[in-house]
């Protein structure tokens, strides 16, 4: 699961034209997140993942992602393990086939072996767009070199390959310097962007670090008419002469690439490449510094748009903002209104319970001695009875006893009677 400060990050480039992501410890966990957000974005050009140990499996995800409709022009993977299996390699090939956006691509230090120079060299045969592929660093070896001439052989726009440290043969790396020389003659203003490095390597024009072979007077023929642009003389015993302008015939350009084609011995060959990258150089500085010149004028005019974009963007919000400050405010009297009436009503509620609480109070005072009094009455009423209890059952046994004395009585003249009439008779 990708961390959530890559989520975050992710989510804050929304609608950006360039992602980067350098150092930022991706893996593969953080790639699928990477891809759903590149299928999402429709305005990203520049992808920047140097250093995000991503492998193999990483990078198909990441290839997929660039299958469907993508406008990615540039993509920089340096510094990963990309390499660690064929399939990472071959699936980014499979996609770059059918690109029509990517024109950069840099892959130094992935530890790409020479099993994956076959699929390099496939790409490269078909695809029409990609101008600069960086493979320094990595182990294509010697076979891995000659897969991927077969392709740059076929191949009419790339102009820039750096293959430094994959230990290919020498007689390849210069049929490929060969080929992309021919490309960058073919389509000079599409080398504008051409790598530095190949210029400190060459050194400046003039100075004791350039081409070997320009501090001997040495002149060319190359069949042309006579005319002030049939030959070149570069550089004097002294090294005080700069070199003449550039020569603007390209068949120059073209008769020096078929003479080193077609040399008589290594020492020409040699000469007639020097020369032939030396006007390309220079061809190169007259294309980078037009493009410096368009790209300071592209900049200048996307940071003023952009500037007058942030800045009607600004007084819309600020105007929102004081709407919702001026709407804030009434809210807020309203409820001190509100808050002020609660207020009074709650000491209402309070006087009136307080009253409430007093009457209750006199109400059980009264209702507690009314219960004394019914208390006392009920004690006395119950004495009263105990007392007429007591009475009615003294009652109860006087009758009684007189009962029983008047049956005593009666008995007794009963045998009065019988004596007395007894006597009589």
């Amino acid at each position: 699961m990708a961390p959530p400060s890559l989520l975050a990050h992710l989510d804050a480039s929304k609608d950006s034209s360039a992602l980067s992501l350098a150092y930022a410890s991706v893996g593969d966990e953080g790639c699928n997140a990477i891809a759903r957000y590149m299928r999402e974005n429709v305005m990203l050009k520049t992808i920047d993942l140097r250093g995000n140990s991503i492998r193999a499996d990483g990078l198909v995800v990441i290839a997929h992602s660039l299958r469907s409709g993508s406008s990615v022009t540039s993509l920089c993977l340096k510094w990963n393990h990309v390499g660690s299996h064929e399939r990472g390699v071959q699936a980014l090939s499979d996609v770059l086939k059918r690109s029509s956006s990517m024109v950069q691509l840099d892959l130094r230090n992935n530890k790409i072996g020479p099993e994956c120079g076959r699929h390099l060299g496939e790409m490269l045969r078909e695809n029409s767009t990609l101008s600069h592929m960086d493979l320094s660093w990595n182990d294509l070896g010697p076979e891995g070199g000659k897969a991927l001439l077969a392709g740059i052989q076929a191949n009419h726009t790339l102009i820039d390959c750096q293959l430094s440290g994959n230990r290919i043969a020498e007689d390849t790396l210069h049929a490929i310097a060969f080929v992309l020389r021919r490309n960058r003659q073919a389509a000079p203003l599409s080398a504008s962007t051409f790598k530095e490095g190949r210029e400190a390597g060459m050194g400046s024009p003039g100075s004791p670090g350039g081409p070997r072979g320009f501090g001997v007077s040495r002149d060319i023929d190359l069949g042309f008419a006579k005319g002030p642009t049939t030959g070149a003389s570069f550089g004097t015993t002294g090294g005080t002469q700069r070199p003449q302008p550039v020569v603007q015939d390209e068949g120059l350009t073209l008769k020096l690439l078929q003479r080193e084609q077609n040399y008589t011995n290594a020492e020409d060959a040699r000469f007639f490449g020097e020369v032939a990258e030396y006007i390309d150089l220079l061809q190169l500085d007259v294309a980078r510094n037009k493009k410096y010149r368009t790209d300071a004028e592209e900049r200048e005019r996307v940071v003023t748009k952009g500037f007058m974009e942030r800045e009607m963007r600004y007084a819309q919000e600020i105007r929102e903002l004081e709407n919702l400050l001026a709407k804030a405010k009434g809210e807020k009297d309203e409820l001190l209104h509100d808050s002020q009436y609660l207020q009074n009503e709650i000491e209402r509620v309070r006087e009136e319970k307080a009253k409430t609480v007093a009457d209750r109070m006199k109400l059980e005072e009264i209702a507690r001695a009314s219960a004394d009094r019914l208390r006392c009455d009920i004690r006395d009423g119950l004495t009263v009875k105990a007392d007429l209890e007591t009475q009615i059952y003294k009652v109860k046994r006087r009758q009684q006893e007189q009962e029983e004395e008047n049956a005593r009585l009666r008995t007794y003249l009963s045998k009065c009677k019988d004596d007395l009439d007894r006597a009589l008779r």
